[in-house]
Parts: structure tokens; C-alpha cells; sequence
């Protein structure tokens, strides 16, 4: 490219366009000037190719980025759903099984119990292209402010709901099924082990009418309605926001 410019100056000054100093220092000097400006048109055009090239390479590496996370936060939108649709369905029971318990309640046959309440959910995301990005360089590469600030947010909006699944899974392990041991009897459950060891009764009256067992079942519902549902719904939002703009981004749909 240089060398275009240095032949078109040449066949100016040899065709007098640009007048010729009468000395040769003059000739020199514009000479010099000449060559300078002509390297810095070079520099300028690699440059100007250079970034394009960087550009086209960072266009390339976004939508790479942009087609993992969608492949991940579609995962998650079904993860997601199935959470919320079990976790209501325990909320149901819950309340439906709540009607059975208290002080002076009937005694039961125990197929009433048959219901587990030591079930509960534990939701995974898949955020391994959420992560590189968000805790990398890889973030910059992103076009779209909007999309950043959503990716940046989002682990703070599974950890809120983490939180209440965790106080939820904690009421079943560690009060649920502590307490229903205390009154059941676990062998019954297992065929093969009843050949095995004499099964204990099973005061299934008693468990209804502690007072624990009610307690524990209303604090369930109580974080589940109020917390836990409201926080996965929330989680559900944002995870959808983050697809709508992914997809509107990736070039190749």
C-alpha cells in the first residue's frame, strides 16, 4: 500500500503538481515529509485492518458464547418448571395433610401417611458457559449491556432461592424425619428386612397429635408459600429474560 502511494507522489512531482524547491535541502525536506506521511497512512491502514480482523474474531467468539448459553438456560428453563410444578404439588399435600393433625384428631388408618412428607426438591442449574463468562474476561466480549447485567445478577437470584430450599430441605431432614422415626417404624417399608428383625408398632395416632408434627408441617407451608414458590417464580423470570435476549442475539437461529 505504501508503495502505491510512494509511486503516486513520485509521478506528481515529476509531472510538477506539487512544486519542487529550488534547493536541494528544500528537495530533501519535502522528500522526508513525504515518506513520514506516507508511513503514517500505513500504519494507520494496518491498524484500521487489524482491528477489523480483531472485531470479526470477537463477533465469532460472542456467538459461540451467546449458543452455550442458551443451550444451558434452556436446560435450566426445564429444570426450572419441573421444580415448580413438584413444588407446588408438595404444597397441596402439605395443606390437604395439615387437616390431620392436631390434639384431638381420629385415629387413622395409616394409609393417610402413605404421603411422604420427607420428599422434597433440590433444584441444579447447568451454569457452566454462565460462570466462564461472568467471572472471566469473556464478559467484555458481549454486546449487549443489557444481557451483562442480567448474566451478573442471575447467580444472586438462584442463590436467594437456594436459600429457601435449603431451610425447606433442612425442616424435612433434620424435623420431619426425626420425628416421624420417633413414631414409625422404618422396617415396615422394607419387605425384605421384615424376615429379619420384629417390627416395631407404629404409633401413627401419637405423630398427628404431637404438637411438633404440626408444627414442623406448618412451618413447611409457610416457607414454601411464602418464600420458596415466590423465589423459584422470580428465578423462572430472569432465567426466561436472559433467553429472549440470547436468542434475539445469536445471528444463526
Amino acid at each position: 500500500m505504501i508503495k502505491v502511494f510512494r509511486k503516486i507522489r513520485q509521478q506528481l512531482l515529476s509531472k510538477n503538481k506539487v512544486s519542487k524547491p529550488a534547493s536541494p535541502a528544500g528537495r530533501y525536506l519535502l522528500y522526508a515529509i513525504g515518506e513520514i506521511i506516507l508511513v503514517v497512512i500505513g500504519i494507520l491502514i494496518a491498524l484500521q485492518i487489524n482491528n477489523a480482523n480483531e472485531n470479526r474474531k470477537k463477533r465469532i467468539s460472542e456467538q459461540l458464547i451467546l449458543k452455550g448459553l442458551k443451550e444451558d438456560f434452556l436446560v435450566n428453563q426445564e429444570s426450572i418448571k419441573i421444580a415448580l410444578a413438584r413444588h407446588n404439588d408438595h404444597l397441596n399435600e402439605l395443606t390437604e395433610y395439615l387437616k390431620h393433625l392436631g390434639p384431638n384428631v381420629p385415629a387413622l388408618a395409616d394409609s393417610i401417611y402413605k404421603f411422604d412428607v420427607s420428599d422434597y426438591v433440590t433444584l441444579n442449574l447447568t451454569n457452566g458457559t454462565l460462570l466462564s463468562v461472568i467471572y472471566t474476561d469473556k464478559i467484555e466480549i458481549l454486546q449487549n449491556e443489557r444481557l451483562k447485567s442480567k448474566l451478573s445478577t442471575y447467580p444472586s437470584t438462584y442463590e436467594n432461592y437456594k436459600e429457601y430450599e435449603d431451610v425447606n430441605t433442612d425442616i424435612v431432614i433434620n424435623k420431619h424425619r426425626a420425628l416421624g422415626e420417633k413414631y414409625t417404624s422404618i422396617i415396615r417399608l422394607d419387605s425384605a428386612l421384615l424376615s429379619k428383625s420384629e417390627q416395631h408398632p407404629s404409633d401413627f395416632l401419637g405423630w398427628a397429635r404431637d404438637p411438633q408434627h404440626q408444627n414442623n408441617t406448618v412451618n413447611r407451608i409457610v416457607i414454601m408459600r411464602n418464600r420458596l414458590i415466590p423465589a423459584l417464580i422470580e428465578l423462572q423470570v430472569h432465567n426466561s429474560e436472559v433467553l429472549t435476549i440470547v436468542e434475539k442475539e445469536i445471528w444463526d437461529k
